[in-house]
């Protein structure tokens, strides 16, 4: 590939052997003119690095970045963005699926609307095989603190593969290092930094739930959850909007309820897990109840209700929601 490319997407893999052919060959499908993909290797064990650059040999549009610890998925996408050369950076995993307009899709978008920042729509298909719409407000583009906030609502979704960013403003961002939620974590921080954030309905992306990933596998989520707690917390203060009613629902949704169903579920000693639900119980304030109210989400205002008054029907609730 000679000059440089508009778009990069980087590939953060680990032991990912039995995927990446089936990857490698859907981003070569992809119908876009200018494009690299940065493999970044997070210090895997089978091979997944001599893979990569076996199935990309002779490919100029491919570099595999090899890392020689495995420090997680957070720190793998910052090198990739640090080893890209294009303008605009698109994440994506080995072990999901996308349109092969979604380059064309995205980066029209940003260039129509100067974004820096494009939400799209997308699809997640559960372990049991049920597929789930990931659908953004279809609006006019807006600015980053209220995209931001849209994001804490819950009206733009924490995912990275159905956004496009600007990688000049990415790298203003840090790479929270989170073994869960590290994308919500690194959304919120770039939604902080962006002038301009636009959607478009278009669905570009699946994203498949397999027994195997972060999402599924990780026992224990405290540590996890506070960093990205405390991400949010500083963005929501640098905006202006530490005292909104939009950070104290997030924080009950997002925070809260995953903190106490972790301190639950997971296996923690007696002492541990009463401390965790304590702490938790703490984040949330009954304005949590009534935004949930006014949104008519009545399972979220339920489960909060019951996280503030019965750990029992709590549990229950937890067990009705998981089915």
């Amino acid at each position: 590939m000679t000059g440089r490319p508009l778009v990069s997407i980087v590939l953060p893999v680990y032991n990912a052997t039995k995927y990446l052919s089936d990857s490698v060959q859907r981003l070569r499908a992809l119908d876009y003119p200018s494009y690299e993909v940065v493999i970044v290797d997070d210090g895997s064990q089978d091979g997944t690095a001599a893979k990569a650059r076996e199935l990309t040999a002779g490919d100029a549009r491919f570099e595999v970045v090899e890392l020689p610890e495995n420090r997680g998925v957070a720190r793998a996408r910052r090198a990739g963005v640090e080893a890209a050369a294009g303008e605009l950076v698109w994440f994506v995993d080995a072990d999901d699926s996308w349109t092969t307009d979604a380059l064309r899709v995205l980066v029209g978008m940003a260039t129509e609307r100067r974004a820096d920042v494009v939400v799209a729509a997308a699809a997640l298909v559960t372990r049991g095989g049920r597929r789930r719409a990931i659908t953004p407000p279809v609006s006019a583009p807006v600015d980053g603190r209220t995209a931001f906030r849209m994001l804490m609502r819950g009206e733009i979704t924490g995912h990275l593969w159905n956004k496009l960013f600007r990688r000049e403003v990415l790298l203003r961002a840090e790479f929270t290092p989170a073994r869960v939620q590290s994308d919500l974590a690194l959304v919120a921080d770039v939604l902080g930094h962006a002038t301009t954030v636009a959607f478009t309905g278009v669905v570009i992306y699946t994203y498949v739930l397999h027994d195997g990933s972060i999402i599924t596998s990780v026992p224990r989520r405290a540590d996890s959850l506070a960093l990205v707690h405390r991400r949010v917390s500083d963005t929501a203060r640098r905006l202006g909007l530490q005292e909104s009613n939009d950070l104290a629902y997030f924080t009950a949704r997002y925070i809260a309820l995953s903190g106490i169903k972790d301190a639950l579920q997971a296996g923690y000693s007696k002492g541990e897990k009463k401390a965790l639900i304590s702490r938790n119980r703490a984040l949330i304030h009954w304005i949590s109840i009534r935004v949930s109210m006014r949104r008519r989400d009545l399972r979220r205002m339920l489960l909060i209700a019951t996280a503030m008054t019965s750990l029992t029907a709590h549990s229950v609730l937890l067990k009705i929601s998981d089915r």
